[in-house]
């Protein structure tokens, strides 16, 4: 008989708890909606309903958004950083007083923050540095390397940076191909191109084609400061 009673006990016991715990959790709902109501009171009506309804989906869409607008921020801040620091180690390199430590310290900046902005600017640098050492096929590798790097007047920069390699290796065909695809574009070094690609064509002996371009680097640059000796080029090359 006492464990009778023992057992409808430990039942009670067992229906008053979870009474207790649906009303906790009714009583914390009613809380949320009522949280709910006072956000929504500004809302229209006929838009208030669905919002309540699936207002459980928006606050966990509402905080997966809030979640990745932080990582993205981290990102943009270390991102920020990365650059900065490189930026900084690029000016050093260029302020080194030997053309060997100009390079040393280049080729750092695009190890150390291979993919920054300023690693990239590095590698122009870098072709360039090698041309004034004197450096043709290191120059020229360079220059293609950071042709794939940049797009517009940048990459057409890392062209003629080609172009001089190839033309101080005395391969002027080549030179003269590269002048002419930065010629083609508009990106702004059309002109010094076509200058280019007629100084070329003169060293080749193709004199009609040389005339050709000058007129061509004329109508792009009336009004250029080579005006006179341009002028003297093509009677010289037309006679």
């Amino acid at each position: 008989m006492s464990e009778e009673k023992d057992r409808l006990q430990d039942k009670q016991d067992e229906v008053v708890s979870e009474g207790q715990s649906e009303t906790g959790s009714e009583g914390h709902e009613e809380e949320e909606r009522d949280k709910l109501d006072e956000l929504l009171a500004d809302v229209p009506e006929w838009l208030r309903g669905p919002l309540k309804q699936y207002y459980r989906q928006i606050l966990v869409t509402i905080a997966l958004i809030v979640v990745a607008s932080i990582l993205i921020s981290g990102y943009s801040y270390y991102t920020q950083r990365q650059e900065a620091a490189a930026s900084y180690q690029l000016g050093l390199a260029m302020a080194s007083a030997s053309i060997d430590e100009k390079i040393d310290s280049l080729k750092k900046v695009q190890e150390s923050f291979s993919h920054t902005d300023a690693a990239r600017i590095a590698g122009l640098l870098l072709g360039q540095v090698y041309l004034q050492k004197g450096q043709w096929d290191q120059a020229l590798d360079a220059f293609k390397r950071s042709e794939r790097d940049f797009r517009g007047i940048m990459a057409d920069t890392a062209v003629m940076g080609q172009a001089y390699s190839h033309e101080e290796k005395k391969e002027l065909n080549q030179a003269l191909a590269l002048f002419k695809k930065v010629a083609d574009t508009q990106n702004g070094m059309e002109a010094v191109a076509t200058l280019d690609e007629a100084r070329v064509l003169k060293a080749l002996g193709r004199n009609r084609e040389a005339v050709r371009a000058f007129d061509r680097y004329l109508d792009l640059e009336p009004k250029s400061p080579f005006l006179d000796f341009i002028r003297y080029q093509v009677m010289n090359l037309s006679s």
